[in-house]
């Protein structure tokens, strides 16, 4: 069952890297959850999900993860990998830049038992995207 999480997890930073994000937005359960390291908010239900995802496009339309690495832990998978896209959106207050950000991730997808993620949790490091930005000293 772990070896099917994995596949499930590269196919859905796949998915993302193509903009196809209503599919990407499908390997998530309908209650699945959404976290980030630079939110207190939390993102609840696939349909939530896929608009952090139209969100993220909408400030970086170039964005792509590659170096993308995976920890089979079961029903957990961590996901490591590069990510990089060009500011050509409003991202959050932050008018578009026009600049590019390069800068690693680390996510945690939890899995149910019929291989759905219930769960989402990615870590990186806002201060270094927002300075490449120019938006932070």
């Amino acid at each position: 069952m772990s070896a099917r999480n994995v596949e499930n997890t590269k196919k859905v930073l796949e998915l993302f890297c193509r903009k196809e994000l209503e599919e990407a937005a499908s390997y998530f359960a309908e209650d699945a959850t959404l976290r980030n390291n630079v939110s207190p908010d939390v993102k609840r239900g696939r349909q939530a999900i896929y608009e952090h995802l139209v969100r993220w496009f909408s400030s970086f339309s170039d964005a792509a993860a590659h170096s993308m690495e995976f920890i089979d832990a079961g029903d957990t998978v961590i996901g490591m990998f590069h990510g990089e896209g060009t500011h050509t959106g409003p991202l959050g207050d932050f008018p578009a830049t026009g600049k590019r950000y390069s800068i690693r991730y680390c996510e945690i997808y939890r899995f149910d038992a019929e291989g759905k993620i219930i769960a989402n949790e990615a870590f990186y490091d806002s201060l270094s995207l927002l300075r490449q930005l120019g938006l932070a000293p």
